[in-house]
């Protein structure tokens, strides 16, 4: 009896040595969300939770760290221990442009990328009883004005957009700071704002007519919006696509990685998840690990051309 609870034992504490395989996840796992409570990406992640806690077998709990266009969720889970139990949920731009454009407390080799679960549909919009219905009729009547174009912004990719615009058309632009997506939109309505950028937000206030898109923020058309005109389009060299990511310290172990990246393709099947992407327009299209790696790689390049642009 005891030479068999004394090998049961030794046969723990050698799996222990041996990394996470055994004993992981051992307790809760917290997803820290980069942007604020009630926006598209904390309402995607939210609907995650639950299948991924089903998959892994544990309770997943979902806390928000906004600020920073997501630096202060990715700071925060930087400095985490690297054992799979936290993870941040923000924009694939957190790592792919921000450590370039300005001082923050981590770099993107700080990471190791588990998984992306969305494609932001990112466009310019406003209220539907504005003037003017593209971008064209806009800058046209702020030179007849000889007034600048305020935008509703809340992270760095939408002032580089429309900062690079502006340098193109000869139009002075100015942000108006914002807080997440559903700040963009009551800009918007409240019609304080010439333009508001989302990631998807704006989708249904399109829809139910009280605002109307005016050009997509990517290079190519969206997706789900593909009757919008994009960057391309309107003869730009330059564009930009963001996804939703899921992302942990550098140093967790590859097979903790493996099982996680695994389980979250296994929740982004999950019925409610996809709708809740869907409803904010969102594309919940799965990458794994490596490919999501690859993805921030090529939008570093892409940042590093468009931050030459920047004034």
């Amino acid at each position: 009896m005891k030479k068999n609870l004394f090998k049961k034992m030794l046969i723990a504490a050698v799996a222990s040595t041996m990394g996470y395989a055994y004993a992981f996840p051992n307790g809760p796992i917290t997803v820290v969300v980069g942007y604020g409570a009630g926006g598209g990406t904390d309402t995607v992640v939210r609907s995650l939770a639950k299948p991924l806690g089903d998959a892994l077998g544990v309770t997943v709990l979902v806390q928000n760290a906004p600020g920073a266009g997501g630096g202060v969720a990715a700071s925060k889970v930087a400095s985490a221990a690297a054992d799979g139990h936290t993870i941040v949920a923000t924009t694939s731009s957190t790592f792919s442009l921000e450590p370039q454009a300005m001082k923050t407390a981590y770099n993107n080799a700080d990471f190791v990328h588990v998984a992306t679960i969305s494609q932001f549909q990112g466009a310019m919009f406003t209220k539907a009883d504005k003037p003017y219905s593209n971008l064209g009729e806009l800058i046209a009547l702020a030179k007849k004005e000889n007034k600048p174009i305020k935008f509703a912004s809340f992270f760095l990719v939408d002032k580089l957009l429309m900062s690079y615009i502006g340098k193109k058309e000869g139009v002075r632009m100015i942000p108006m700071p914002v807080k997440g997506g559903n700040g963009a939109v009551k800009a918007a309505l409240a019609g304080d704002v010439d333009l508001a950028y989302s990631g998807g937000s704006w989708a249904p206030h399109v829809a139910s007519g009280a605002a109307k898109a005016i050009f997509a923020t990517s290079y190519d058309r969206l997706k789900l919006a593909p009757d919008l005109v994009s960057m391309k389009d309107l003869g730009y060299a330059m564009g930009s696509t963001s996804f939703l990511t899921l992302s942990m310290a550098k140093g967790t172990p590859p097979d903790v990685v493996a099982k996680i990246s695994a389980a979250i393709e296994k929740a982004s099947s999950d019925e409610k998840m996809r709708q809740a992407a869907l409803t904010r327009n969102m594309d919940p299209t799965y990458r794994d690990s490596a490919a999501t790696g690859k993805l921030i790689e090529a939008e570093e390049k892409a940042f590093a051309e468009m931050l030459k642009s920047r004034d």
